[in-house]
């Protein structure tokens, strides 16, 4: 199944509302494969005239611009010699200071995909928006003018519109659609303001831009102090030519850098007014913060006031060195060839090139190492504590246990053709979900081809998700007789440690499609943005803007790539509870769908708000607030519901977190630290994790402790 980012609504003549209702049609093309498609049309600018001279180019989903022309005096234009596929189309009037998107779109996100078969022509007409003028200047507190680069949003979903460089003259002039934007000045290079004097999106000013209308933009340079100071080696020397950064950690973001002199002095103008942490890039790699820490959020932190120099002076910290050694927890026997990275501080990371691996010039202090080999046998070893002495180096042997691992090979069932496709795992006694932009196991091909090594796994029972990154051929749960869409009918394939085994052979089959339309179960409005998958995807993965498929503006969608088999359907919105076809809270309850082989099946839905709330805070056993990644789990599947907060991060001070519109279920909460470690509430594992209840209209409130 070929992963497209960003699907929007489908201009296709097959999609139409009868076809949405369910009836089946082929999805072949009635043309052979050419390659000589064509995109033509006519411009208009907003009063209906043609609009000469304007840019117009079609890009494909990944935004490659395999098109582009000028329009004509008559405001036609063409787009020869294209592939079949789906494409965007833009354009920019001449002399114009924004891409508009067909059609009479601001932003790609919103914009219609043109789906194009092969020799085919496709008039898209289009006309440009209403715009007006923005003028304005960007002034110095003491009414010189100041030099930025600005950047233009959209007020609704901080969309970029388009951006122009403010000269040394601090004039600006830009032409825009009708519409509300905000602006952000990127102020000498040095940091960013926001219109209305602000230090973010979320608070920045509107301002209006209306037809007929000149709008006027007076903007002053908010207040700015310093940071500077020296800096020492540990024998006292000065420490020359190295980088500095002064960051606003809990602010917005706010910094700056420079490198140090010949005499360790250094100097950051420009940072906005507020508390800021400093950091040095060390020997190694490793950053040290003022003072003397290695850990960025225990840094000491130093108040930057208007036009005042703040001191930070710093010394760094004596060095040591470690030395990794390896060896098979099983036979003993030393390993080669392994990699090791640091968990608690950037870039301390190196591979072994025989059977030890040496770190030098490591400031003294503990790291946490973990180690791994790519072996497809050897499973890593995480979170191995060292300390570094002053001018000593510390040796630890690492024991490292056999795990397991899967050969695969797929090839199409009509014919016998190898499959270049990717196969992942799931293990039945883990909660399950689906990346489809994560790790795949081809990234090392097998012996033969068409095959796939699969490990190391942990000892266990596992299925296999055989994906053929094609449309032509069908994703597939592996079955023990071909494929399935059932996950629960999938093979089961147990293994111990040290096993190698291999799977039978893949056989994929000839692809269909889901289509359908989600709409408000209240108001029967279409609802777009809506993630759609026939597998239960990851935590937190659907709703961070990568979704494989998506509903349109009218609400379709489109899954191509899909196995002939009965398969249940997610539907997936931050707004929305989260529900699977059949309006069923979790896949077991899920009404499958069954998709032919070359033409589709329909899997409409209601989409309802509501539900239940959890919230609750994140703190640790003698109550100091923690940063966590916190996530719902339906208690039956093992699979993952909304996570928290609202905008799908960590847990924000004062470390509280809020998951809404969860559907009425038992649920099984999970936790994950910024440095990887991870939990359940109540229990080790899935399994033995304490249940609870989510009501509707009711708020759960459960206190995360976390080690």
């Amino acid at each position: 199944m070929r992963k497209h980012g960003l699907r929007r609504a489908l201009l296709h003549a097959a999609v139409t509302a009868a076809t949405i209702a369910g009836a089946a049609v082929s999805t072949t093309p009635a043309y052979a494969e050419t390659g000589t498609s064509v995109i033509t049309g006519h411009l208009a600018d907003a009063n209906g005239n043609p609009a000469v001279g304007a840019d117009v180019w079609a890009q494909t989903w990944n935004m490659s611009t395999p098109a582009a022309t000028t329009t004509d005096a008559n405001g036609a234009y063409t787009l020869p010699d294209l592939p079949a596929g789906e494409y965007q189309v833009s354009y920019r009037a001449s002399g114009g200071s924004f891409t508009q998107w067909a059609h009479q779109k601001l932003t790609y996100a919103d914009s219609d995909v043109i789906i194009v078969g092969a020799g085919a022509t496709v008039v898209v007409d289009d006309r440009l928006l209403p715009t007006a003028t923005i003028s304005g200047s960007l002034l110095n507190r003491d009414g010189t003018p100041a030099w930025a680069y600005l950047t233009v949003f959209d007020s609704a979903a901080q969309n970029y519109i388009t951006s122009v460089s403010v000269p040394s003259s601090g004039a600006f002039t830009l032409e825009l659609p009708v519409g509300s934007y905000k602006l952000n000045y990127r102020v000498r290079d040095a940091f960013d303001q926001w219109s209305g004097g602000k230090t973010s999106y979320e608070t920045a000013v509107p301002v209006e831009v209306i037809a007929g209308q000149a709008v006027q933009v007076v903007e002053t340079v908010l207040p700015t102090g310093s940071v500077g100071g020296q800096l020492t080696n540990a024998d006292g020397s000065p420490a020359a030519n190295v980088g500095v950064i002064a960051n606003q950690p809990d602010g917005n973001g706010s910094q700056g850098w420079t490198t140090t002199g010949a005499d360790g002095r250094y100097r950051i103008d420009d940072l906005l007014l507020g508390v800021y942490v400093v950091a040095f890039a060390g020997p190694a790699g490793v950053t040290q913060y003022a003072h003397g820490r290695l850990d960025s959020a225990a840094a000491d932190r130093f108040t930057v006031t208007d036009g005042k120099l703040t001191t930070v002076d710093e010394t760094f910290l004596p060095t040591g060195a470690i030395r990794i050694v390896a060896h098979d927890a099983t036979t003993g026997e030393p390993l080669e060839n392994f990699c090791v990275w640091a968990t608690n501080t950037d870039n301390v990371r190196g591979c072994a090139t025989g059977v030890e691996l040496l770190i030098a010039d490591l400031f003294v202090g503990t790291y946490t190492l973990n180690v791994n080999i790519d072996d497809h046998l050897h499973l890593t070893v995480p979170y191995v504590p060292v300390t570094v002495a002053a001018g000593q180096t510390a040796t630890i042997d690492v024991a490292m246990r056999q795990g397991a691992s899967i050969t695969a090979t797929m090839v199409s069932r009509d014919g016998g053709i190898a499959v270049n496709g990717c196969v992942g795992v799931a293990n039945i006694s883990q909660p399950y979900g689906y990346d489809p932009y994560g790790f795949c196991s081809d990234e090392r091909p097998g012996p033969t081809p068409g095959s796939v090594v699969i490990g190391p796994l942990e000892p266990g029972t596992y299925q296999l998700l055989a994906d053929p990154r094609s449309d032509t051929l069908g994703l597939q749960w592996v079955g023990a007789a071909g494929g399935t869409g059932d996950r629960d009918a999938a093979q089961r394939f147990t293994v111990a440690s040290g096993d190698r085994i291999t799977a039978p052979t893949i056989q994929f089959d000839r692809a269909g499609t889901v289509r359908g339309k989600v709409t408000d179960v209240n108001t029967g409005a279409p609802v777009a943005r809506v993630c759609v998958s026939v597998v239960a995807l990851s935590q937190g993965f659907a709703p961070q803007g990568g979704c494989g498929f998506w509903t349109g503006a009218d609400g379709t969608y489109s899954i191509p790539g899909v196995g002939p088999y009965a398969w249940p359907v997610q539907f997936i919105e931050r707004g929305y509870q989260w529900r699977w076809s059949g309006n069923a809270v979790n896949r077991h309850e899920a009404t499958m769908v069954t998709v032919p082989a070359g033409k589709y099946a329909a899997a409409n839905i209601k989409l309802r708000t509501g539900g239940g709330t959890l919230t609750g805070t994140v703190h640790d056993a003698a109550g100091n607030p923690r940063n966590a990644f916190v996530v719902a789990y339906d208690a039956l599947s093992g699979e993952a519901l909304h996570s928290g907060d609202s905008n799908n991060q960590y847990s924000n001070p004062p470390m509280t977190f809020t998951i809404p519109n969860i559907a009425p279920q038992q649920i099984k909460i999970f936790y994950q630290l910024p440095d990887g470690r991870s939990g359940w509430l109540g229990g080790a594992d899935l399994a033995h994790a304490q249940t609870y209840q989510i009501r509707n209209n009711r708020t759960l409130t459960v206190d995360v402790i976390v080690p």
